[in-house]
């Protein structure tokens, strides 16, 4: 059997809701024959694996069904990493979705392109509708699009999401790039890891992915967010580490990761928040924020939201205020 053009790692823990609908999504592919579609139940207790089996028997050259111990989320990535026989791979969840015909695009596209990484565009996706309400583009600069980039061109581009990635399957394993195990969160270490080694970027304007949004227990799920701001925290710790052992990258390709991290760092402040205005959750505030502001200063200016400027310029001072306004707006959203 001739090696895949794409490898899909699909995981699947206790998604037999959405699950049928995300494989059909990619059964439909006209290049199936160039696919392959590794899904993982990471140990689930309902009937994702049979649903995984059902699509492995119609499909046997390109689905593969597979069941392994729980270990999250990040576990079934570096999974997929070991196991992908594709040139490319992309992680699709078990609750997501792609379309078709952008699919057979981007395949197209990762047939002929020598780059390293593929940033297409995606969609959000309203989980109760089912309608799309947004179009998220890989490109800020819609000349980009159709073009290999080198990865200098990051610092100044629309910062890339793990639903718009499709990265070169060796290139994951010559660098030995793993994500955090047993955690949330991980995504933005497997969106962002990557930009230390890749050297070229290429911009697909075809929506290959949508996003479902507004689902009950989403890991980022406001709620769920706070219960679990802990794993978050550690997660932004990785981050940074790995900032560290990158310092000496050329400056552009530097500038990326700073922004990147930047990105996934509102998310803490948006936590924060969620905690409620008690001397405990202000002082972690307080620590995070200086610890960026000393240590990480190119990542703290990258924050873009003006409610955090607003509580840095305000002292922490309108801390009480923020989470006030987060607490009304959560109460009548």
């Amino acid at each position: 059997m001739s090696e895949p053009v794409l490898t899909i790692v699909v995981p699947a823990y206790n998604m037999d809701a959405y699950l049928e609908d995300c494989l059909e999504s990619i059964a439909h592919s006209a290049s199936i024959d160039l696919l392959e579609v590794l899904v993982v139940d990471d140990g689930g207790t309902d009937s994702s694996l049979t649903i995984a089996q059902s699509f492995e028997q119609r499909f046997p050259d390109s689905f593969r069904a597979i069941h392994k111990d729980n270990g999250g989320h990040g576990s079934v990535i570096n999974f997929g990493i070991a196991q992908a026989r594709g040139t490319y791979l992309k992680v699709v969840d078990g609750d997501d979705r792609v379309d078709p015909a952008a699919l057979d695009a981007l395949i197209n596209v990762l047939s002929s392109t020598p780059a390293d990484l593929v940033l297409s565009d995606y969609a959000i996706m309203d989980d109760k509708t089912e309608q799309l309400v947004e179009h998220r583009h890989a490109a800020a600069d819609p000349t980009h699009y159709g073009t290999v980039q080198p990865i200098s061109i990051m610092g100044y581009e629309t910062i890339a999401k793990i639903h718009a990635l499709t990265i070169r399957t060796a290139l994951l394993r010559e660098n030995d790039l793993r994500v955090d195990e047993g955690c949330f969160y991980e995504d933005a270490e497997f969106s962002i890891y990557p930009l230390a080694h890749v050297k070229t970027v290429f911009f697909d304007e075809h929506l290959v992915y949508h996003y479902r949004v507004g689902r009950t227990g989403q890991s980022v799920d406001v709620e769920r967010l706070a219960r679990n701001s802990d794993q978050h925290l550690n997660v932004m710790a990785s981050l940074l580490a790995f900032r560290d052992a990158h310092a000496d990258l050329e400056v552009d390709a530097l500038r990326a990761i700073d922004r990147a991290i930047a990105y996934y760092t509102q998310n803490q402040y948006q936590i924060f928040l969620s905690l409620g205005n008690t001397p405990e959750v202000r002082a972690a505030l307080r620590s995070f924020d200086e610890l960026l502001k000393v240590d990480y200063p190119a990542v703290y200016d990258a924050a873009e939201k003006r409610s955090i400027w607003a509580i840095r310029k305000s002292r922490y001072r309108m801390f009480a205020l923020g989470c006030l306004a987060y607490k009304l707006y959560r109460t009548f959203k």
